[in-house]
This record gives structure tokens, C-alpha cells and sequence, in this order.
């Protein structure tokens, strides 16, 4: 009935209820991009709209004089203010326009608030929630300096490391015996050669292919400016972390589509965030750093190319991409990166499939709001989507082959140590325990209540039941995916593509670590969730944004919202007609989302608002920086514990008692402390954990030694022998050699003579060998004693006990001038030395 009716009638029997109507009917079809429905709209009924404008105009003004006498009266309520407003004073207001129907909203107002005193905010709440709002919208006008300034948390939590020195762990390997770092004379060749560990990615030797030129290249530069001083390196690792916090506030805004004072939230979430200590403080993590900071970076700048966000402009013009980004050629910067970011460490190259993942996604909206408005997609952006398609998905194909060709392939020459599920026989039980994995990794992301260096062995026991009750904890972790995906495939567009890349950027990086595609070197490491993170601060992010929209000012928008439905009923009861034909394409938790999503811009844009809705901003703010600041804290206990190597071990062994690496550590630390009693106590432990490993009986054997419990040391190192060792900790050599050293202490010369010999046939410049194989044969030939003595001189010339020991070997020899010219040289490197009345054996316990 109402398409049959003429356009002039319709417009001068157009009323208060018909305009509200029309304007809902053109507000919704410009959020579902209904463009013919709007133009017929706008020129079917214009006079009514333009009439229904000017209601709500005056119906505005009319609403903030009113707002803002209930400020005043809500901070500086007296009974003289009360009388003022009611008798409509001040009298210079009177004749203004509106104010007779301000001066009654007034007085009913002030009335409500006289009878309920309590429902009323207090004015320090009040003035506080302005005060917040104020700084959400200067961070949507300065997002860059917003984020700037929440770095000034993340320096805060990790501001004692600043003053931290010394190398833990895998760092000597990398970074002071890295050829690449710390040789006088820099070769691209030998960068290019030497995987991540300074090792030849190709010969015999082992290696496991890390190829990460890059993350090298960095701490080379560290070399140059201060040498191997380790504080050096920490203050970088936190400058890159800051960095790489910064580009995630970035992409907040660019890549997400969040505003300013979220994308900063998103920035401080990941930089205080627990988990990531661990690649601060750990030098090595800085791979993960650099790689996290390219590979945003590229994502970065391909949204700002061609897939722009569309959280702020949900309109059909935000699919378009820019027209000076039209080109290919574009694609270069951020495909670089991409590369960049996999050179720093492999991880990064999975964000090439972020960028298909951009491009279908728009693509599908593109294609679903073209068919919604009955058009067809244009051939011309059709054809340039497709060929960005072909070009991203060659260019990764040709990454991976020429990395592999470089490489040879990466080859993990893993031990049971490493990660114990890949050695297990039954697949069913593999894949329960990778299952695991799965949830103890989400709950690192959730909850980082516990966080230790090392999950080794039975850290983790194995899933060998499908009844194991540890196994809610993966099924949560799948469940809570799947819940999250499917809320944002069926949230509005601008949420929808947020949350999807968000999700998108926590998965896809962790499929490397996720033991699904190929089993990897390590049980749980924390450091490999730095990406992975930052999809999930996003994620997180976006959802508190779209909650605190609901909540905080969902809550404010219902009572209007309400109003606008009464006001498009009849005076009969009767729905208008042109509400039924936007009740009929508009569900209403679509019509609910818009009223949101208008309220969120008011919040944003307006400086005055309502008391009840800056009291829930003032919940909110508390609520979020309890939150930020129980972050805080634990990352700053956190780095605390990684001031040393020995307060890490210490700190880590209490927590973990299941952990051979983490025990074996800790015993250590004792060891070189001299708290022999505790030392064993932590290698016993540790061989209880990991009983096929040779390390903790060596270690133990090397305490009984010193402790001068020579048949014990020798038990225990002979049953090194026969396990499982670690040539990169401990050389073989040194485990024979220990053992001679005890068989001789309990007479057992010959087969002591024995275990030194093999001891040097594994290493001939073994010069402490050589030294005790004289000392060893002094009883039985004197003569190969000496030969075995000028051999270790030879080998270690700066040392004066094998000096001394030369000298004595070769006055019994019948060499006066050999003994003569030893002695005096060993004076020379040692002024107190003592003259030596037997062969002096070395007992050094390796590091």
C-alpha cells in the first residue's frame, strides 16, 4: 500500500513517526549496503526526511541542554541551585529556543534526583569517567603517540634487566663461540654457510639447518659495539620487544581496524605479556623478535595496499583498493618482509598464507555485498584479486625451493631428550600427548600463571589413555577455538574480518611448533608463542572492545533504542509499513549490533556524556588496569628470576623436579657452589628422569671425585660410558678420562692406562690426557712417561704443572738440560710453583 501511494501525499501526511521510520529505513540500508533501496528512498521521500532532520535537530539540542543541566546538578547540587532550576532560572535562558521544554526537563529531572539520591554517580566518579573518555578520544586522534606512551609499562616490567650480564645456556653457543659474531674479520660467505649455532650447515658435522643470517647479522653488530659485554645484548632484546610491541599497536589500526585507544591496549597486552620473557631474556629468542617485527610489518603493509580494514568503514568503498596501490609492483615491500622475517627465523614464513587469507576474505564479502545490492562483481577487480592470488602463492613456492636447495633440507637430529612423544611406538599415544601440547600451550596463553625454561621429559608425562582427565585440557583449548571462530563468522563484517585475521595470526605461525606436520626439537618453549601472541592479544582485543561496546554502552543505547521502536508504531497499535520492511531484512541482533556500533561512536566523538555512562567507563578503565597490572607484575617476578643462569636454575629446578634438563641444571649450579650434598640430590633426580642420559652419573661421578669417593665415582662413570651422552655439553673424552682418574685412585693402573688411551684416540691434542697417561705410566715405563709428558707441554705450553711434571720425568731420564730448561720455564709461568716430588695428576671437571 504504501509503494502505491504518491510521493507528495505521502510527504505531507508524513509525521513524527513516518520520518523516524523513513531515517531507520535509510540508517540500515547503508549499514547492509542496500544502495538502490537507499536512492529510491532519497527521492521518494525527501520533504519527510528533510522534516524528520530537522526534528531530531531540535529534539538534540533539547537532549544536551538537558544533559547538562544534570552535570551541574549531579557536582554542585544545593537547594537554592534546586529552586533556580525550577523556577527556570537563570532568567537570561528564558527566552531562548527551547528552553520552556528544557526548564520542565529540568525540573523533572532534578525531582527523580531528589527522591533517589542514591542511583545517582558521585562527581569524582563522574569527573573521572570525562577524564577517560578525554583520553580514548586523544588516543583515536594520536594512536601513534598512544602507543608510545604505553611502552612506558612494557620498559617498566622489564626495567631490571637492563643492568642484567652474563650468558645463559644456548647463548655461548650462538653468540660467543659463533664464528659469525665474534671472528676479526666479517665473511658474507661464512653468514651465508653456518647455520644459526656457527655450525656448516653442510658436511659431516652435525647441525640442524637453522638458517637465520639475519638474527646473526644483529647480535654481529651487538660484537661491534661493545664486544661480548652481555649487557649489550639485553638492552637491544628489550629495545626490539618494545619495537615489536609498537607494530603490533600498528597493526591494531591498519591491520585489524581497532581505534587508537584499543590498538595501545592491544601494544601493552603483548609487551607485558609473561610469556614472552623468555625471548627477551633469553638471547636467542631474539629470532622470534626480529621475525615477529618483519612479518607484521608485511601484513601491515599489504592491508594499507589492497585489503584495508573494515572495523571503521563498513560501506561497499571499503573494499576498494587504493588506486595508487592498483600495481603489482606493491607487492614488493611486503613480500621482502615476509622473507626478511623467515630469515630471522623459520617461523616466518608461514605469514604468506596471512596474505591469502586477506585476499579471500575480502574477496568473499566483496562477493556477498554485490550480490545482496543484485550487481555483479567487476571483471577488472576480479581479474587483479586472482592474479595477486597466482603471484603471492608462486612467490611463497619459490621461497620454500630455494631456502631447501640453500639449506639441503632441514634434518633434526633429535634425542630422546629433546622430545621423548617423537620416540614413542604407538601412534595413538603420539597423538594423544601432541594433543596435549596443544592445551598446555593455550593455557601458557590464557593463564601464564607457571612458566619454567624447560619441559623435557617427565615434565610431561605421556597421554596413554583416552581416558586421562589431562585431556580436558586440549579439548577445552579445540572447543573454545571452534567457539570463537564460528562467533566471528557470525559477527557483523567489521568484526567478522578482525576476528578471523586475529584467530588466523595465533594459528598459523604455532602449526610449525604444533608437531602435526613433522615433530620438533622441543616438548612445550615458551618462545615459540611470540607471534602466535600477538594474534591472540588481537583476538582478545577486538572481543573486550566489542563487549565494552554492549555492555558499557550498549546498556546506555537499549532505552533509546526502545523509544525509536515505539515511535515507529501508529497511533493504533499498528506497525508503520516502512518499519515492517525493515523488521523483515534486519534481524534483531543486526539492528541491536547498529545501535552499537553508533553508540560506540558517540562515546567516541562526543566530550559530554552521560553520568551512568562514564560510571561505566570508570568500571571498566579499574576493571582492565587490574588486569594490565597483575600482567605487569608477573612479568616483572619473572625477570627477576632471569637476573643469573644460577637464579634461573635454582628458581626453575624448585618448580620443575620432573625436568632433566631443568634438574641436571640445577644440579650443576650447586656443584660449581660446592654443595655437594644438594648437587647429587638434583642429578639423582635427574637420572630418575631421564635415566638413558650419561650427564647426571658423569656429573655425579666428577662430585665423588672431588669428594675423594673414588669407588662410587667409579660406578657412576662407568655407567656413563654405556648410556646415551651429549657431545655439544660434554666431550666423550672427558668421561673416559674422569673414569681413569678413579680406576688409578683405587689401583686399577692398568685399566685406567687403558681408558686414557681410548680417551686420546677420540681426541689427540687432548693435552690434561697426555699429562695423566705420563703420570699414569711412571710405574711402568719412565722413558714413555716423559714422551707422554713433552706431548701435553707441547699441546698446552702455558700450563706450569706439566712443566714441573717434564722436569721431574726427565731428571729420572738421565736429561739434566730438558730438566733444567722445564723447570725454569714452569718458574717463569708460575713463581710459586712447587717443586714437584711426584707426577702431579689434573683433575679439572669440565664446564
Amino acid at each position: 500500500a504504501m509503494e502505491a501511494r504518491s510521493a507528495p501525499a505521502l510527504d505531507a501526511a508524513a509525521g513524527p513517526q513516518q520520518g523516524r521510520a523513513l531515517l531507520q529505513c535509510a540508517v540500515h540500508a547503508i549499514q547492509d549496503g542496500r544502495w538502490d533501496d537507499l536512492t529510491h528512498l532519497l527521492q521518494s521521500h525527501a520533504p519527510a526526511l528533510q522534516a524528520a532532520r530537522l526534528r531530531l535537530e531540535r529534539q538534540a539540542l533539547e537532549r544536551h541542554a538537558a544533559r547538562k543541566a544534570a552535570n551541574w546538578e549531579v557536582e554542585d547540587f544545593t537547594p537554592s541551585h534546586l529552586a533556580s532550576a525550577v523556577d527556570g532560572k537563570p532568567r537570561r535562558e528564558k527566552d531562548a529556543p527551547g528552553a520552556e521544554g528544557t526548564r520542565h526537563i529540568d525540573a523533572r529531572h532534578l525531582s527523580a534526583a531528589t527522591e533517589r539520591p542514591a542511583d545517582s554517580p558521585p562527581a569524582l566518579r563522574v569527573r573521572l569517567g570525562a577524564f577517560l573518555a578525554a583520553v580514548g578520544r586523544w588516543a583515536d586522534g594520536a594512536p601513534w603517540l598512544a602507543i608510545l606512551a604505553g611502552q612506558a609499562i612494557v620498559v617498566a616490567a622489564y626495567a631490571p634487566a637492563f643492568m642484567y650480564e652474563g650468558y645463559k645456556m644456548d647463548d655461548m653457543v650462538a653468540i660467543a663461540r659463533n664464528p659469525n659474531v665474534v671472528s676479526e674479520e666479517f665473511s658474507l660467505t661464512e653468514l651465508l654457510r653456518r647455520d644459526f649455532w656457527g655450525l656448516p650447515m653442510h658436511g659431516s658435522g652435525w647441525t640442524n639447518k637453522s638458517f637465520r643470517p639475519l638474527t646473526t647479522l644483529t647480535f654481529r653488530w651487538n660484537y661491534l659495539l661493545h664486544g661480548l659485554d652481555s649487557s649489550g645484548f639485553f638492552i637491544a632484546n628489550i629495545i626490539l620487544h618494545c619495537l615489536a610491541s609498537m607494530v603490533i599497536g600498528h597493526a591494531a589500526v591498519s591491520f585489524v581496524g581497532l581505534p587508537g585507544s584499543w590498538a595501545s591496549l592491544a601494544a601493552v597486552l603483548f609487551g607485558i605479556h609473561p610469556v614472552h620473557t623468555e625471548n627477551v631474556l633469553y638471547l636467542v629468542g631474539r629470532a622470534d623478535v626480529l621475525a615477529a617485527i618483519f612479518g607484521i610489518l608485511a601484513l601491515d603493509l599489504y592491508s594499507s595496499f589492497y585489503c584495508p580494514p573494515l572495523p571503521l568503514l563498513s560501506t561497499l568503498s571499503a573494499l576498494k583498493q587504493k588506486a595508487w596501490a592498483s600495481s603489482s609492483v606493491w607487492l614488493l615491500p611486503p613480500l621482502g618482509l615476509i622473507v626478511a622475517s623467515g630469515l630471522c627465523k623459520e617461523t616466518g614464513f608461514t605469514l604468506f598464507a596471512m596474505f591469502l587469507l586477506m585476499e579471500l576474505l575480502d574477496f568473499v564479502e566483496l562477493h556477498t555485498t554485490s550480490a545482496r545490492n543484485g550487481q555483479k562483481m567487476s571483471a577488472r577487480q576480479w581479474r587483479r584479486t586472482r592474479w595477486r592470488g597466482c603471484l603471492l602463492a608462486g612467490t611463497t613456492l619459490l621461497t620454500f625451493l630455494m631456502r631447501y636447495r640453500h639449506t639441503g633440507g632441514t634434518t633434526l637430529n633429535m634425542s630422546p631428550q629433546d622430545n621423548p612423544i617423537s620416540f614413542e611406538s604407538s601412534r595413538w599415544v603420539r597423538m594423544l600427548s601432541y594433543a596435549y601440547l596443544h592445551g598446555v600451550y593455550t593455557r601458557l596463553l590464557c593463564w601464564p600463571q607457571f612458566l619454567c625454561y624447560d619441559y623435557s621429559m617427565d615434565a610431561i608425562p605421556l597421554v596413554r589413555t583416552g581416558l586421562d582427565c589431562r585431556l580436558m585440557l586440549p579439548l577445552a583449548a579445540y572447543v573454545g577455538f571452534l567457539s570463537a571462530v564460528t562467533v566471528a563468522i557470525r559477527a557483523p563484517p567489521r568484526y567478522r574480518r578482525a576476528a578471523l585475521l586475529s584467530l588466523a595470526l595465533m594459528v598459523l605461525p604455532f602449526i610449525p611448533a604444533s608437531n602435526i606436520l613433522f615433530p620438533v626439537g622441543t616438548v612445550i618453549g615458551e618462545r615459540l608463542l611470540y607471534i602466535p601472541s600477538a594474534g591472540f592479544c588481537l583476538a582478545f582485543v577486538v572481543w573486550l572492545q566489542r563487549v565494552f561496546a554492549r555492555i558499557v554502552i550498549g546498556a546506555g543505547m537499549q532505552k533509546f533504542t526502545s523509544q525509536e521502536a515505539n515511535h515507529t508504531h501508529l497511533g493504533n497499535g499498528a506497525m508503520h509499513p516502512t518499519a515492517k520492511r525493515v523488521a523483515r531484512v534486519l534481524s534483531r541482533d543486526r539492528r541491536h549490533d547498529a545501535c552499537v556500533d553508533a553508540g560506540v561512536s558517540k562515546v567516541a566523538s562526543q566530550p559530554h556524556q552521560s553520568p551512568q555512562t562514564l560510571r561505566r567507563i570508570v568500571i571498566a578503565a579499574a576493571i582492565g588496569a587490574a588486569g594490565t597490572t597483575a600482567l605487569m607484575l608477573r612479568t616483572l617476578v619473572r625477570t627477576r628470576v632471569w637476573e643469573s643462569s644460577e637464579s634461573l636454575y635454582i628458581n626453575d629446578g624448585q618448580l620443575q623436579p620432573k625436568s632433566s634438563k631443568v634438574q641436571f641444571n640445577l644440579g650443576i649450579t650447586y656443584m660449581q657452589s660446592q654443595d655437594w650434598d644438594l648437587a647429587v640430590e638434583a642429578l639423582v633426580r635427574c637420572a630418575w628422569a631421564d635415566p638413558l642420559s650419561s650427564l647426571p652419573f658423569y656429573r655425579i661421578g666428577q662430585i665423588e671425585i672431588l669428594r675423594g669417593r673414588f669407588d662410587t665415582a667409579e660406578q657412576y662413570l662407568a655407567a656413563a660410558i654405556d648410556k646415551f651422552g651429549a657431545s655439544l655439553m660434554v666431550r666423550d673424552e672427558e668421561v673416559f678420562h674422569d673414569l681413569a682418574v678413579a680406576m688409578f685412585q683405587n689401583g686399577k693402573h692398568e685399566q685406567a692406562e687403558m681408558r686414557l688411551r681410548v680417551a686420546l684416540q677420540m681426541n689427540p691434542d687432548f693435552a690434561k690426557g697426555w699429562n695423566n697417561l705420563a703420570c699414569c705410566l711412571v710405574s711402568r715405563n719412565m722413558h714413555d712417561a716423559a714422551r707422554a709428558s713433552r706431548k701435553a707441554v707441547s699441546l698446552a705450553p702455558e700450563n706450569p704443572q706439566y712443566w714441573a711434571n717434564l722436569a721431574l720425568l726427565a731428571q729420572h731420564t738421565g736429561d739434566p738440560a730438558t730438566a733444567s730448561g722445564a723447570w725454569r720455564r714452569a718458574t717463569e709461568l708460575w713463581p710459586a710453583v712447587p717443586e714437584p716430588r711426584d707426577c702431579t695428576w689434573e683433575f679439572a671437571p669440565a664446564g
